[in-house]
């Protein structure tokens, strides 16, 4: 049975285009006369007292993506558990979380100025934490969301690079993330703040020093001195999961993936592929995107085939979960988790399997291009263009492109053609691009 008080706020809120439209006639009567100011400003700091309050015991107000092409927005989170969403709209209905493709809070992350210390995992994901100390193979970061604090503990060989000092300088941030993702392998990287690079054995960290193992002997560096480590991504490896996996953001910036969900009062309990149990408060939580059983990230899938033309001599490649720079891919000041990166001219090629149904994706020109660019983006399915936009440039809003059916279908070919302006920053992206499979 519902809680008395939730429900009287969730109806409240429900009710509060209704109490705006009173609003509006309470001020229209106020500069008639008939209600005097005073008693309208006591109504109106009444109102947003109670509207706020109801805010806050009726829940959290979201928008749900379904796997069926349903979209709902406004609605109350009651519930989240490892099953399923309980909302409460026009009325109360549960949904699947294998039928949920994302859930959308009433809110945005924030974008990183500089300062900020980062892990990032293997896996692609990336968390806002201090990173206190290496020992044993383990890495220990301290990760503080809103007023709740977790004490993490992360196996070394899922962790591809800590980030000590994130540069305040956006290109300057761009590059870190592209070395970070782009230097060879082979050895541990040390880069510093002044633009120097070392290299040897990751030995350890601790609060002073982070020490590497050289031919000459073990290397010291003051902490203060360095501005991340990439570590050797020949020995590192992505945490696997099984089955349904969440990947949640946050409004600190970071993005993480789970395999367990499950909210309790005000509070989110979450399990990791590590079987880790962490803990944080869901008004930190900025989005939810669900993959597995219905949903597919394309960037899960490797192409069969990869064809560039370039417009001069510069070659590009494709680039998984990430711009094709290798930074976030990021639309318009809104960042996406899963996609892929591409410039033109260039087609990635994908082997549909029976039960994929359809294909969605938004598109634009990565922020990076600083609203340069200019490009086309174009499907085929069986060699045949089934769907080609307008020319997008890097001032263009992002583009949702209308679920495309693809049953039936054995490849699917992404292109992105050139614009007007040859091929000048175009940094194209193809964000949260998945295939919706047949329910089992």
């Amino acid at each position: 049975m519902s809680d008395p008080t939730q429900t009287w706020a969730i109806w409240f809120v429900k009710g509060e285009t209704l109490f705006r439209f009173l609003a509006v006639h309470v001020a229209w009567l106020s500069w008639a006369g008939v209600i005097p100011a005073p008693a309208v400003f006591v109504l109106t700091l009444l109102w947003f007292g109670c509207l706020g309050a109801a805010q806050a015991m009726a829940g959290e107000v979201v928008s749900v993506i379904e796997a069926t092409g349903a979209s709902s927005s406004r609605l109350m989170l009651v519930d989240w558990t490892n099953e399923r969403l309980t909302l409460e709209g026009d009325s109360r209905r549960e949904v699947p979380l294998d039928e949920v493709v994302s859930l959308h809070f009433d809110r945005k992350a924030a974008t990183f100025s500089g300062g900020e210390s980062l892990v990032l995992l293997a896996n692609g994901d990336r968390l806002v934490a201090h990173s206190k100390a290496i020992a044993d193979d383990v890495l220990s970061a301290a990760w503080k969301t809103g007023a709740v604090q977790n004490d993490l503990k992360l196996p070394l060989e899922t962790v591809a690079a800590v980030v000590f000092d994130l540069p305040a300088a956006k290109a300057d941030r761009q590059r870190l993330f592209a070395d970070l993702q782009t230097l060879p392998p082979g050895d541990d990287i040390v880069l510093l703040a002044n633009g120097d690079r070392t290299q040897g054995e990751f030995e350890q960290l601790d609060g002073a020093f982070v020490t590497l193992k050289q031919a000459t002997g073990p290397l010291k560096l003051d902490r203060s001195r360095v501005r991340a480590i990439r570590f050797n991504p020949a020995l590192t490896s992505a945490a696997k999961t099984e089955g349904r996996r969440s990947v949640i953001a946050l409004v600190n910036g970071s993005r993480f993936t789970v395999t367990g969900v499950e909210l309790k009062e005000s509070e989110l309990k979450l399990t990791t592929s590590s079987k880790q149990v962490l803990a944080l408060p869901l008004a930190a939580v900025v989005s939810c995107h669900v993959y597995g059983n219905r949903v597919v990230s394309l960037a899960d899938r490797e192409p069969v085939e990869i064809a560039f033309t370039p417009y001069l001599a510069a070659r590009w490649p494709l680039v998984k979960n990430a711009n094709v720079l290798h930074g976030p891919l990021s639309l318009r000041g809104t960042e996406y988790g899963a996609g892929l990166g591409m410039h033109s001219r260039m087609s990635a090629t994908y082997a549909l399997m029976p039960h994929d149904s359809e294909f969605r994706a938004t598109v634009g020109i990565d922020d990076t291009a600083n609203g340069a660019g200019s490009v086309r983006f174009a499907i085929e399915l069986d060699g045949k263009p089934v769907w080609t936009s307008a020319e997008i440039t890097g001032r263009s809003v992002p583009l949702v492109i209308p679920p495309l059916a693809v049953r039936g279908a054995k490849r699917l070919t992404l292109l992105v053609d050139f614009g007007q302006h040859a091929d000048v920053a175009d940094y194209a992206n193809w964000c949260e691009a998945v295939l919706i499979a047949d329910p089992k």
